[in-house]
């Protein structure tokens, strides 16, 4: 595990015993940090320069107010050889389903490509996407199956980010520690990028996650 997933497991742990345990019944709070292993193919051509380790981070707010959405934040740096932005990612979403067998959330997300560099092209764009997230529980442990994508096709621009992965669940004072570690993918077309715009990228990730 390098220094970015421990500094997230340490940052989690110091969080997890500042928060008071009555604050989950008002509202619910999640912070992350995910380190992602990933190699990146630009114009269908791959080369191991582009292998890359990136920073995912995020946070989510969810609370008891019917008819208002929740609400999730998260930023992802990607520099890969030729192609670098920074994607912030802003979601609005409903919870249909929450209990410890079945959780399923769909919303809407704007993705806001920042800095963006492709090819010696520079970009900042919004992308409108929709969202969705599933996780199944695993049951007599503390195990879980999840899954999280955005995907959008606008003004011929289309995006696809997705992960899948296990999470483990462990409970402290006033909140969860979850450990994560899955797979990511990344399959963007830009279509704002004069010539070809195709960037894709995918890798292993590994994470922790405060749960209150």
């Amino acid at each position: 595990m390098n220094k970015l997933a421990l500094s997230a497991v340490a940052a989690a742990v110091a969080l997890s015993a500042a928060v008071p345990a009555h604050a989950a019944t008002l509202f619910g709070v999640k912070v992350g940090a995910d380190a992602w292993f990933n190699d990146a193919k630009v114009n269908d051509s791959r080369s191991e320069s582009d292998s890359n380790t990136s920073g995912s981070y995020y946070v989510a707010f969810e609370h008891f107010v019917p008819l208002v959405p929740n609400f999730r934040l998260r930023y992802t740096d990607v520099d890969n050889g030729i192609v670098s932005f920074g994607q912030t990612e802003y979601t609005a979403y409903y919870e249909i389903l929450d209990n410890d067998a079945v959780a399923f959330d769909i919303g809407v997300t704007m993705s806001k490509f920042n800095s963006g560099k492709f090819d010696g092209q520079s970009f900042s764009e919004w992308q409108p996407n929709l969202y969705g997230n599933v996780e199944l529980g695993i049951p007599m442990t503390p195990l879980s199956l999840f899954g999280d994508l955005n995907f959008g096709n606008y003004d011929s621009t289309s995006t696809v980010d997705g992960q899948a992965g296990v999470k483990w669940s462990i409970p402290l004072v006033a909140a969860d520690l979850n450990l994560r570690a899955g797979y990511r993918v990344m399959d963007y077309d830009f279509d704002f990028i004069k010539g070809d715009g195709e960037f894709f990228a995918d890798g292993w990730f590994i994470g922790a996650e405060i749960d209150i």
